[in-house]
């Protein structure tokens, strides 16, 4: 559809019937259709959340999702205080539709629904690289957060799919099968020199223990600003979400000091191990090592191409990952809707945020 066609759109609100149609929309048209975009996952994020009924926006021709838009309640705690906040995910538009002002329609519609129901901020974390960045900034009130540096880092395990796009497969397939041999006797090597403590052991969760929020309100008051993380909201957002993970738990003397989430994704030719989650008592940052090693181990054995991961820069969290042999892939942009709110994040603090604070995991 060219620009000549463009329509007065209109944004409707998403009904629990729109499930079927909003699946078969994301299998179609977003790139990872194997992976996102199920009915289950909508009706998780929006329908089953566990604060409040999520927002979905659409645009429609006729009866034909052509633009959709996803508004996700979460609970950001500021200097102690939790606060109802949504966060924009799910932008997405049918490439016959695009150039025409739908994302910047549906950015603004979404943020007036979130504060008329009373959410203090809206924030998304959108990708440089496309046009959903200028949508946000340029035509939604939309700035990035000051003072937070947050970067997607990647650990390379098996360089093969990358190198066969560049020369003829079989080299790349020779130059992957090298380089994992590398990979290999690196992880041998911190593997011998990191001894677990006597007391320290590694558990895999398949739910979260009655006395998980004793370790919450321990780990989380040291931040200034952290989403939440008791057991409530982790039980949502990863033991109720229809997507996989594994929760790995250290305990210290059968006390937890620290846990690590991991979920594994296929995209076309690449398979990603990602630590979608972490967070440590205060004074035991350190212990993120173990986990770590043991992520290395499992993203091995699966035959994962590489190990990704955020952080925010400056914390002891992104001084490990680097020590440990991450590297920066790409820069990540929290944005705000400049409210009063987004006023109140502009004081100097301490940030946690990770992967799994977005909708991108």
């Amino acid at each position: 559809m060219s620009n000549r066609n463009r329509k007065n759109w209109k944004v409707s609100s998403f009904e629990n019937t729109d499930l079927p149609s909003l699946g078969l929309f994301f299998k179609k048209h977003f790139r990872s259709a194997s992976q996102y975009g199920s009915m289950a996952l909508f009706q998780w994020r929006a329908v089953d959340n566990y604060i409040m009924r999520g927002i979905i926006n659409l645009i429609k021709d006729g009866d034909k999702i052509v633009s959709t838009l996803s508004n996700t309640p979460k609970r950001l705690y500021v200097k102690g205080e939790g606060c109802i906040v949504a966060e924009i995910g799910d932008a997405n538009t049918d490439p016959q539709y695009q150039r025409q002002g739908m994302l910047a329609l549906l950015i603004n519609q979404s943020t007036s629904d979130a504060l008329e129901l009373g959410i203090q901020g809206v924030y998304s974390t959108p990708d440089t690289k496309t046009p959903s960045l200028p949508a946000f900034i340029n035509k939604a009130n939309y700035l990035p957060q000051e003072g937070l540096d947050i970067e997607s880092l990647i650990f390379p395990l098996n360089i093969a799919p990358l190198v066969q796009t560049r020369v003829h497969w079989l080299i790349g397939q020779y130059a992957g099968s090298f380089f994992l041999t590398f990979v290999y006797l690196y992880y041998l090597i911190k593997k011998g020199l990191s001894r677990l403590h006597q007391g320290l052991t590694i558990e895999i969760l398949q739910s979260l223990p009655n006395d998980w929020d004793d370790f919450w309100n321990n780990a989380g008051r040291s931040y200034d600003f952290i989403f939440e993380r008791n057991r409530e909201a982790l039980n949502w957002r990863f033991f109720r979400n229809p997507n996989k993970f594994k929760f790995y738990v250290l305990k210290d003397n059968n006390r937890i000091v620290g846990y690590m989430v991991s979920r594994i994704i296929n995209d076309e030719d690449i398979k990603r191990f990602i630590i979608a989650d972490y967070l440590f008592l205060p004074g035991y940052e350190d212990h993120f090592k173990v986990l770590l090693l043991k992520s290395f181990e499992d993203a091995l054995r699966v035959g994962a191409n590489l190990i990704s991961c955020w952080c925010v820069i400056g914390s002891r969290y992104a001084e490990i990952l680097k020590t440990f042999g991450f590297v920066k892939r790409k820069k990540i942009l929290l944005v705000w809707f400049q409210n009063e709110f987004a006023r109140i994040l502009k004081g100097d603090g301490k940030w946690h945020f990770t992967i799994s604070d977005s909708d991108n995991v």
